[in-house]
């Protein structure tokens, strides 16, 4: 019997051991079926736990996202990291749709550290779940993504009630994250309506957009009777009852007493959208926040408990008095009544230079009636410096907070009344990184080893470690750029598995939660386990370090510690060594220095590493006066003395300080000063005799700074040293600088009293931004209510700000060392009188966005045809969009940007910068259907212009317009033409580039690159070369992989750039016939971005970077034209069958490495870095380059030689032939019989034929005869600096990178900015801004080597571009005149006339030409001598001033109809040539008709008509008309095309 029950157990155990996971689950899970009406029981962690994993376990076959729940019991989750409900995957395809019943439990003590979106207790809520009577408490919820709430992450549809929660939500992406106490984002669409009531937050809420109940609002029905008495604090946008609220969300019935700090702060709503009512709160620095909703305008209260009826029955007073929930059963602490309140800026980002930032501290009285007690005010370290506004009548409730150092300050301010607490407010004042510092922990060296622990410590500015329990860390791999961990401490053990040798490891830095230093700055390369051994071990050899009498030093061969053992290879540059021993002799006076470097090779492998040792032989003479010597040479190497005012008073002190730490025994005595700048009479400072500085001061009242150079004086100071009985004398500059003390009584006196503005206004404020030799900038305290330049925004209610002036003096010296800038402050609390109208701007912006999508409307980009929508405004589409610009809008995107945003980017991809027009569209694919897109065009509010971080998200919508479009499916029909045109395209590549050449085997002239190529209506190719014939649709070259690092080809790439150059591919003929491969990528315009989006679609690849090649033969000129066509072919024939090849020899030497090869066989125009690349990969040799800059190479054997190992000046470097060559290997062209040499130097400006070069580090300052000053800088890179700076401010700054690459920046004292980037290949784009102030202005775009057929394009944001006419070509560069925001790129144009080559007047039609004034006379000729119409003329004029001369009844009647409507010509005979004196009227009254003086030399003046006499002269005058000779001007005479096109181009040069 007992066996027969014991097999019956054993197969019973069989049985259930074999049931699947979710049987047995749901015979152990809690009571309750999962129905609304039987829901689950959950009683406990595990069933709780057992509820979560049967939502998130759900398939489609077993949905079990709709079950519900009811909790029976608290739940204490002791700590666990806990995994939301409805998943952990971020995707929207997870969610939790059911009933949940908390029944007025609590659940509690729990974390959630996410790298997911949609954190919370529920992750994602919708399809009108119903989630009530639910605390949670003590929770830590924070997410590197999008979305946390203490609840729920997202909620797109359904209801929260009756919900608190009191913990932390935190969401780490600072830019884009939302976060609330309840729900992190609420809503999504307008099919949507959920909704969030009677629930209350206590918690600390931060992340990009914060909200004490939700981060973010969009489309829900409401939030209601809600409160927050919790901290929010929001990067972008920051409000007591939610962050941003939008589309039509109402907030009623709700109030916050809770802190609320960062940007874009409201007490109720960060930016509200809509109208909010009968909501309340307690915090009057905060404000009401922006956008266009209306507030209730009694909602800021002493105490939340005088309007708890207001509130409605949803609210109660708890046995304290304070307002609560009627469901609560737990008290909220009482409010402190009265109370202070501070509020400021909460982050100051340090700058490396100049001014630091600053934020003004208000305090606030709450609930003290008119009582306004003094305030005191203190820091808790000096993080900041806190100072009173320098205008006298400033109340001492407001302070400046000025960033000092970096770290995190508690700024308490008290009042003389006891009863009131002191209020506290704590600002993080970030640190500027100037360098990170690593170190292996395991071996003390700097380079990161796997498996071992490096630690990296923050460098801020002085080379300072900085430190805080704020920082946080994040660790890559930068070269297959990939995270590998993210922590609190700096240390970090490099993972075997994440690293091979040579990578890269990089470091993000975030103090508290904000990024201050990026993974992609100050890397450091990894190196190999093997490595870290031999570098212990090398780094426990002993040498002495200072010998006194002559010894003969053995040098050890092997060392061995811990095991590991290294053979020791010895060198050095500075004494010979035999048998691993030197002899070291004394030298006869100081000291001799020498250097040894001990190569330690791991045994076994061929792993090494490097310890350089120096050793110091003493002379025999007095060791004082080697300390002398010693302390002499410091004092020379750090330079002149800059006392700073405020800190130093004594230049003896200052150089004693210098010394102390090296030189504690050396004493130092200032003897006097010889005046430098001026004689003793006229300084205007002072060093006494004891050393004591008297700064610098003339009177300003009465002195001209802008014509004296004398804004500080130089003297040489000269201080004797002593050590022991030696003395030593030293003379050091000092540079004495402004006495501040005065320079500010005089700013104070002169400029700040005298500046005022009005305590209220209606209208924009004149806020002056200049005194007396000073600059005034203004910050307001909310931008929305009055803008930095004084704009204002008026709503329904009177509104106030605090403006802070910041006076800065203009004559701070910045050319020899750095003087700290002089600043003052004042404070103006200004009102903006409410304005009942105020809407009507909103509106007048809405009708202008209506006109433009009214007309021209929507167009198909392609096309260009108005798309026109159906009965039901539904537009349809196959290709990209082009919306109406700035311009068809009538606006200022300045201040009034544009955005696009698409409900479907997958489908249609809206533009992430403002003011671009361009939608990119991708078709559904075949086998798909069509789908409907809504796309959203709004006008934004940015009333200071565009500024540093600005968030387009953030910023009030003027007005907005939702358009859908359907997008139609592509077809395979549609995709194969495409295919097909692709192939017949790269079959018929010669004919695009062929020009006017007819065989690909006899090229004689210039080849011509094309830009497009589409198929006509008759089936033909048409080969598009000018941007005004492009069509948008059809086949088109693109850039070639690596171009970016050549920088001498892009599109077109030539085997041989001497006989054909890469890109415009012009043709240098070459004695013999040379044959010539060019090579390009195809891509089709409409369908070729597919490929990237869709990787696995074999269709799209093909007509994506389609490679195609031709062979050429470009005839050689001994053929000439006379000689037989079968002699040219047969030396075709030899030239594409043998292609000419070069003989070089080529070598590489360097410390531990080399080999040499010769006769090396290249084909002609290979190049150096062919010739490189070619052996190092024959020779096992990597290296690691930037372009095809050398910076390291690695042998075979590991050894790494990299720049700076040697020295500062240490590098690759090679010879030509003997001679250094000064341009990349890559432009360096192999002839027959090169000698290459690679080599390493340790002091690159001791080579010969180096004498030239700027030497690295080196710092050049000029004075130039203007009074202007120019500062070179060579940075060790070989990158040049050049910065010249003028008397009034202005500066030039010109980046030479050693690749050729030249990056200019002009900034003006009038505000105008141009930024210029020329690349290595020649390629020019500039960004030109012009405040509204100056209007137009002449321009100048830098140009390394302009040509006349150079000509300005101005690219607009909807990326269609358009010639400038009024483009004139100097010296330098470009000239022209712009006006506000412009994005330019310089192009040669050049057209090509048969009939020019040897003209007077060539260089002037390839001006106008190119400019595209007028084109030539048929048969590639441009008539030069052909007489022109006056009609001709106008049409001209008319296209210089940008008027449409296209169509009408004859080609020039348009031109015509300007002309007489601009007073130019009477538009009389317009088919008439026109004299030369007509011509200059014409001209004359283009210009405006300017004044004129003086009478005319010619001897036939008297024949210029009268009414031409005013023109004739003014031309003269301005070099545009010059005589015919005999001095004689000719006045009837008719003007010739040639002529015309001279006058034409000394015009514009003359105006532009």
């Amino acid at each position: 019997m007992k066996k027969r029950a014991l097999s019956l157990l054993m197969a019973f155990i069989l049985v259930i051991g074999l049931l699947p996971t979710a049987a047995w689950a749901a015979e152990t899970g809690p009571q309750g079926s999962g129905t609304a009406d039987e829901p689950y029981l959950i009683g406990t962690a595990e069933e709780l736990k057992w509820f979560r994993d049967l939502v998130n376990g759900s398939t489609d076959a077993e949905n079990h996202r709709h079950v519900c729940a009811k909790l029976t019991a608290d739940i204490d989750l002791k700590g666990d990291e806990w995994n939301p409900i409805g998943g952990n995957d971020g995707y929207a395809t997870s969610y939790y749709a059911g009933q949940f019943d908390g029944n007025g439990k609590r659940i509690s003590n729990f974390k959630i550290t996410a790298k997911y979106n949609y954190a919370g207790f529920f992750s994602y809520v919708k399809d009108n779940a119903y989630i009530h009577d639910l605390k949670i408490s003590k929770a830590s919820i924070s997410s590197e993504k999008n979305n946390a709430g203490g609840i729920i992450g997202t909620m797109i549809d359904g209801t929260v009630e009756k919900c608190s929660f009191d913990g932390e939500v935190k969401g780490l992406n600072t830019s884009r994250g939302y976060a609330g106490g309840i729900v992190g984002y609420l809503g999504n669409t307008s099919k949507t309506s959920p909704k969030i009531t009677n629930c209350a937050n206590f918690g600390s809420i931060s992340a990009g957009y914060a909200g004490g109940i939700t981060g973010y609002a969009k489309h829900a029905k409401e939030i209601s009777n809600c409160y927050n008495t919790g901290r929010v604090n929001g990067s972008t946008r920051s409000g007591g009852i939610v962050g941003q609220n939008m589309y039509g969300t109402k907030i009623t019935n709700c109030f916050n007493t809770g802190a609320i700090e960062g940007t874009g702060i409201g007490a109720i709503a960060g930016f509200a959208g809509v109208k909010i009512t009968n909501c309340y709160w307690t915090q009057p620095a905060v404000g009401k926040g922006g956008g266009a909703g209306t507030i209730n305008e009694d909602g800021e209260v002493d105490s939340i408990a005088s309007v708890a009826e207001k509130l409605g029955d949803a609210f109660d007073k708890d046995a304290s008095g304070n307002v609560i929930l009627k469901w609560e059963t737990s008290s909220t602490p009482a409010e402190k009544n009265p109370r202070i309140v501070i509020s400021g800026g909460s982050t100051l980002q340090m700058t490396n230079s100049g001014e630091q930032p600053h934020t003004t501290l208000t305090v606030a009285y709450k609930g003290m009636e008119n009582r306004t007690p003094t305030v005191i005010w203190s820091a808790s370290n000096d993080c900041v410096i806190l100072t009173a506004p320098d205008n006298a009548s400033a109340a001492d409730n407001i302070r400046i907070a000025q960033a000092n150092k970096p770290g995190t300050v508690t700024i308490t301010a008290t009042v003389d009344d006891e009863t009131i607490e002191p209020a506290t407010f704590d600002i993080d004042v970030l640190p500027f990184v100037s360098g990170l510092n690593y170190t292996n922990t395991a071996t003390g060296g700097s380079e990161p080893v796997i498996g071992q622990e490096v630690r990296v410590d923050v460098v801020t500015i002085g080379n300072k470690i900085f430190s805080s329990d704020k920082l946080s860390f994040a660790w890559w791999n930068n070269t297959t750029n990939t995270p590998i961990a993210k922590t609190t401490e700096n240390t970090f053990v490099v993972i075997p598995d994440s690293f091979n040798e040579w990578n890269y490891l990089g470091v993000d830095v975030f103090y508290n939660g904000a990024p201050i230093h990026s993974h992609t700055d100050h890397q450091q390369y990894v190196r190999s386990a093997e490595y870290g051994k031999a570098y212990v071990v090398a780094q426990d050899i002993a040498l002495p370090t200072d010998i006194t009498e002559e010894t003969v030093l053995t040098l050890p061969a092997v060392h061995t510690k811990d095991g590991e053992t290294v053979n020791i290879e010895w060198s050095s540059k500075d004494i010979a060594i035999t048998d691993n021993t030197v002899k070291l002799t004394l030298p006869e006076s100081g000291k001799k220095t020498i250097k040894l470097s001990a190569k330690c090779t791991l045994a076994d492998t061929n792993t090494a590493a490097y310890r350089t040792f120096t050793i110091y032989v003493w002379s025999p003479s007095s060791a004082d006066e080697n300390t002398l010597n010693e302390a002499a040479s410091k004092l020379e190497n750090m330079g002149a003395l800059y006392p700073q005012f405020g800190e130093d008073s004594n230049v003896q002190t200052m150089v004693e300080t210098r010394l102390a730490k090296e030189f504690p025994d050396v004493g130092v005595m200032y003897t006097g000063k010889t005046p430098m700048s001026a004689t003793e009479n006229e300084a205007h400072s002072d060093i006494s005799d004891n050393g004591n500085v008297t700064y610098f001061y003339t009177d300003l009242t009465t002195t001209d700074l802008t014509t004296t150079l004398q804004r500080f004086d130089t003297y040489k100071a000269s201080f004797t040293l002593t050590c022991g009985k030696e003395t030593k004398s030293v003379e050091i500059s000092v540079i004495v600088y402004w006495d501040a003390d005065k320079v500010r009584d005089f700013m104070t006196k002169e400029v700040l009293d005298q500046t005022t503005l009005p305590e209220q206004t209606t209208e924009a404020l004149m806020l002056p931004t200049s005194g007396k030799w000073t600059t005034i900038s203004w910050t307001s305290s909310d931008p929305t209510i009055i803008a930095n330049d004084g704009t204002i925004t008026r709503s329904t209610i009177d509104q106030q700000a605090v403006l802070t002036a910041t006076f800065t003096f203009n004559f701070t010296n910045n050319t020899i060392g750095s003087e700290p800038s002089i600043v003052l402050y004042k404070v103006f609390e200004v009102t903006v009188k409410g304005n009942a109208d105020a809407a009507d701007r909103a509106a007048l912006y809405q009708q202008k966005l209506d006109d433009a999508l009214a007309a021209p409307g929507l167009k198909d980009f392609v096309t260009g045809e108005k798309l026109t929508a159906d009965a039901n405004g539904v537009y349809t589409t196959s290709n990209d969009i082009q919306f109406p610009t700035t311009r068809d809008l009538k606006i200022d995107g300045k201040y009034t940007p544009v955005v696009i945003t698409s409900s479907d980017p997958g489908v249609i991809e809206a533009p992430t910068t403002p003011n671009s027009a361009r939608v990119w569209v991708y078709r559904p694919l075949p086998g798909e259907s069509a789908k409907t897109v809504t796309l959203t065009m709004k006008i934004l509010d940015r009333p200071n212009g565009p500024q540093p971080g600005d968030d387009l998200s953030a910023m009030r919508v003027l007005a907005s317009k939702e358009i859908k479009v359907t997008v139609q499916l592509l077809t395979q029909a549609e995709i194969d033409a495409e295919i097909a045109l692709m192939k017949r395209v790269k079959v018929n590549y010669w004919d695009g580039i062929r020009n006017a050449n007819t065989d690909q085997n006899n090229v004689t002239t210039d080849l011509h690159a094309f830009q497009e190529c589409y198929l006509d209506t008759d089936g033909s190719l048409t080969w598009v070369y000018d941007r005004e014939d492009l069509k948008n649709h059809g086949i088109v070259p693109v850039p070639l992989d690596n171009w970016y690092d050549q920088q001498i080809w892009r599109l077109f790439r030539s085997s041989n750039a001497d006989v054909v150059a890469h890109e415009n591919l012009l043709v240098t003929r070459q004695g013999d016939s040379k044959a010539v491969t060019i090579t390009s990528y195809l891509s089709s315009e409409t369908l070729g971005r597919y490929a990237e989006k869709y990787p696995q679609n074999a269709d799209f690849q093909k007509l994506y970077k389609q490679p195609v090649t031709i062979d050429l033969v470009v005839t050689g000129t001994q053929y000439a034209q006379g000689v037989s066509n079968t002699v040219r072919m047969q030396a075709a024939k030899r030239a594409l069958a043998a292609r000419p090849t070069v003989t070089v020899s080529f070598s590489l030497t360097g410390r531990g490495m080399g080999f040499a090869e010769s006769d090396l066989k290249y084909a002609e125009g290979s190049t150096v870095y062919d010739v490189f690349s070619d052996l190092l990969a024959e020779h096992g040799y990597t290296c690691k380059r930037r372009g095809s800059y050398i910076a390291a190479i690695t042998s075979n054997s590991g050894v790494t030689l990299e720049e700076f190992d040697e020295g500062k000046n240490s590098g690759w470097m090679y010879r030509v032939n003997g001679e250094l060559v000064g341009r990349y290997m890559s432009a360096q062209g192999l002839k027959d019989g090169d000698r290459i040499e690679l080599y390493f130097t340790s002091d690159w400006t001791s080579e010969p034929g180096a004498e030239g070069w700027q030497k690295p580090g080196k710092i050049e300052t000029i004075v130039n005869a203007d009074g202007s000053v120019t500062k070179i800088e060579t940075k060790s890179d070989g990158t040049v600096i050049e910065t010249t700076t003028w008397r009034d401010g202005s500066t030039l700054t010109a980046e030479t990178s050693p690749n050729g690459r030249v990056e200019t920046v002009e900034k003006r004292a009038d505000g105008t900015t141009v930024e210029t980037v020329e690349s290595a290949s020649g390629e020019i784009t500039a960004s030109v801004s012009v405040p509204k102030s100056v209007g137009s202005t002449r321009v100048d775009i830098p140009v390394s080597k302009p040509t006349g057929s150079m000509v300005a394009v101005i690219v607009h944001p909807d990326g269609t571009e358009e010639i400038v006419r009024g483009s004139v070509v100097t010296e330098t560069g470009i000239a022209l005149r712009a006006e506000g925001d412009v994005r330019l790129k310089i192009i040669d144009n050049a057209k090509r006339f048969n009939d020019m080559a040897d003209h007077w007047a060539k260089d002037a039609v390839e001006f106008a030409s190119s400019r595209e004034l007028f084109n030539g006379v048929g048969n590639d000729a441009f008539g030069p001598d052909r007489s022109m119409t006056r009609g001709m003329v106008s049409t001209v004029l008319a296209r210089l001033a940008g008027a449409d001369t296209a169509g009408g009844e004859t080609w020039y009647a348009k031109g015509t109809v300007w002309a007489v409507e601009n007073g130019i010509s009477d538009g009389t005979n317009p088919e008439q040539p026109v004299t030369r004196e007509q011509l200059a009227a014409m001209l004359y009254r283009y210009a405006g008709s300017p004044a004129v003086s003086g009478e005319l030399g010619f001897d036939d003046a008297d024949s210029i008509s009268a009414w031409a006499r005013d023109a004739v002269r003014w031309c003269v005058d301005n070099g545009i008309l010059n005589g015919v000779g005999g001095n004689r001007m000719t006045p009837q005479d008719l003007a010739r095309r040639g002529q015309v096109a001279a006058m034409l181009m000394r015009f514009l040069q003359a105006t532009v």
